[in-house]
């Protein structure tokens, strides 16, 4: 049978999807695609076949869903090459897309829809047929505008325009996107463009602010002469806008925060602020921004946008929302990330102390996150590089190394008084805690470093031998050692809290979301067995290995604990002596 009887046979009998399914799931983009479509479009064209009746009843056809997007994009390869009158193929595509549900491919058919919108005076007949009152043909107001804009851009505008002063929200939200993508060729567009989404914006609903916007800052982007305009819209807009709208300049502020000048980003930052913790979406475009702005050497404008929020926020602290920025922030050169750790630290935030400790808790790789300052030192004050000192060791003392790496950058052009009083902080509490992996890196970089940080940590290392020496000297205090029962209820709560920390990373780990697990009971090797290619069974062979992992803990912490936590509380909360 050829494909031209097939076709006519499964529209006789409504199967036309089925057929679809058979045909072109394997040769959509092939040869064989292209004449089964070409034969399609035909049979339709000249009145033998009705191909968007299968389409405008796809809720009922027995097709399952995943079937269900191989017949929706062949109707989107068809669409635009069809010859329809406009209300019989917007109930088709009306029907596509709502049984594509939420699928980030259901607006699919609406491209093809606007690319068969662009051809003589559809995209009028369409914009007459749709109800600019109805929240469902929103987005037909949207296509039917951006399809007249090809033809007809000063028509289109006008619409638009009519649209946003009128009195149903759906149009007026869809005009205000409509007009962020037009291109306005002239000045009088744009002037008149721009003074319409002025006017609108203070009594215009949350969606609908948030195209407004949305729309002045794409103006902005192709015609950066506005920007003094559209700063000042946006600011006007700050105390109105909801998370519709923030949501909305989130993405904007995400795909295209890199290519808007300083004054519009500022602006949109600031509507970023009132994002509350419960909009993870828009936190998650929030990340992005910032990464974006970081990526494309914009440091000051993406710390301008986080940190307030860090600062806010107890939530944001451990920068698992924002990953991106954390990662993006880690691979700076050193002295700009020196410069952001110094940043927060000294902001004597809390929020931004604990930012600080789970940036350097999330370096990875085989050496410790080393902080060099280099000459941003010299622009420190003695006040200033003795309470940076403090803060660092309060919030990043389990991060020894990376702590004394930046104490030590704080040594370069102070003071005598400045540089004892750090030189004390390395030592107690950092040093008489961490006298293994810290002491072993002082150590190695006293043999590359300079006058006075070589003579430094050459005296450090002297006092951190007298020290330990007199721990030995007072030898074992049997009154001091804990009882056989202390001793297990320490190792009871020990175990239970690495058990606890162990489960809660395996919750987070990819691998064990895509394998099963298997526990061997003994043996040192795990045999399994699966079919190949061919259908035989083949026995898989793999030798378990061994690996280990130590941390340092810190000595205090088992001598004087309290002290130690109220040492670094202290530390953790300090602030500028205020003349």
């Amino acid at each position: 049978m050829s494909d031209r009887d097939d076709i006519v046979a499964h529209a006789q009998t409504g199967t036309l999807p089925v057929l679809f399914v058979e045909r072109l799931r394997r040769h959509r983009r092939d040869e064989l695609g292209d004449a089964f479509r070409a034969t399609l479009t035909e049979l339709h064209n000249n009145g033998t076949i009705d191909v968007l009746e299968p389409a405008k009843n796809i809720a009922s056809s027995p097709i399952d869903q995943h079937q269900f997007f191989t017949v929706m994009h062949i109707y989107s390869d068809l669409i635009p090459s069809l010859e329809a009158e406009v209300p019989t193929m917007l109930a088709a595509v009306k029907a596509l897309t709502a049984r594509a549900g939420d699928d980030g491919a259901s607006g699919m058919p609406n491209g093809a829809f606007r690319t068969w919108a662009e051809q003589g005076d559809r995209a009028k007949a369409m914009l007459a047929a749709v109800d600019p009152a109805a929240p469902e043909d929103s987005a037909y107001v949207f296509i039917g505008l951006q399809a007249l804009a090809k033809s007809d851009p000063t028509d289109a505008l006008t619409r638009s325009l009519a649209y946003l002063e009128g009195p149903h929200a759906p149009s007026r939200s869809a005009a205000g996107k409509a007009i962020g993508t037009f291109a306005l060729a002239t000045s009088e567009a744009r002037d008149t463009a721009v003074a319409a989404l002025t006017a609108a914006a203070p009594t215009a609903d949350d969606n609908s602010l948030g195209h407004i916007l949305t729309a002045i800052c794409e103006i902005t982007r192709a015609h950066p002469e506005i920007a003094p305009q559209a700063a000042s819209l946006i600011n006007a807009s700050i105390a109105q806008v909801g998370d519709q709208a923030i949501h909305q300049l989130s993405l904007e502020l995400m795909f295209h925060g890199e290519e808007l000048g300083p004054e519009i980003v500022e602006s949109l930052t600031a509507i970023m602020h009132k994002v509350q913790m419960a909009s993870q979406g828009t936190l998650t475009n929030i990340d992005a921004a910032a990464s974006k702005l970081i990526n494309h050497k914009r440091l000051d404008e993406a710390l301008a946008l986080v940190s307030p929020l860090i600062a806010a926020h107890d939530a944001l602290t451990s920068m698992e929302t924002l990953d991106g920025t954390s990662f993006a922030l880690r691979q700076l050169p050193p002295g700009q990330l020196a410069q952001v750790v110094m940043g927060w630290l000294l902001s004597a935030e809390r929020n931004l102390g604990a930012a600080t400790l789970a940036l350097a808790g999330d370096h990875h790789g085989g050496a410790p996150l080393i902080v060099d300052i280099g000459d941003t030192a010299l622009a420190l004050d003695d006040a200033d590089r003795i309470l940076l000192a403090h803060r660092a060791v309060g919030w990043l003392f389990i991060h020894s190394i990376t702590a004394a790496s930046l104490l030590l950058g704080l040594l370069k052009g102070a003071s005598e008084v400045a540089t004892h009083a750090i030189l004390d902080i390395l030592f107690d509490p950092l040093l008489i805690n961490y006298s293994g992996e810290l002491a072993e890196c002082l150590t190695e970089r006293a043999k590359t470093a300079a006058e006075p940080e070589q003579a430094a940590i050459a005296n450090l290392l002297t006092r951190l031998e007298a020290y330990i020496e007199g721990l030995r000297k007072a030898g074992r205090i049997k009154e001091l050692r804990p009882s056989e029962r202390e001793r297990l209820i320490e190792q009871h709560r020990h175990h239970r809290s690495m058990q606890e920390a162990h489960n809660a990373a395996e919750k987070k780990s990819v691998f064990l979301s895509i394998v099963s697990r298997s526990v061997l009971l003994y043996g040192n090797r795990s045999i399994s067995y699966f079919k190949g290619p061919d259908g035989r069974t083949q026995r898989n062979e793999m030798k378990l290995q061994t690996f280990s992992h130590s941390i340092e803990s810190p000595r205090l912490d088992i001598l004087e604990p309290f002290d130690l936590d109220y040492t670094l509380r202290v530390f953790r909360a300090m602030r500028k002596a205020v003349p």
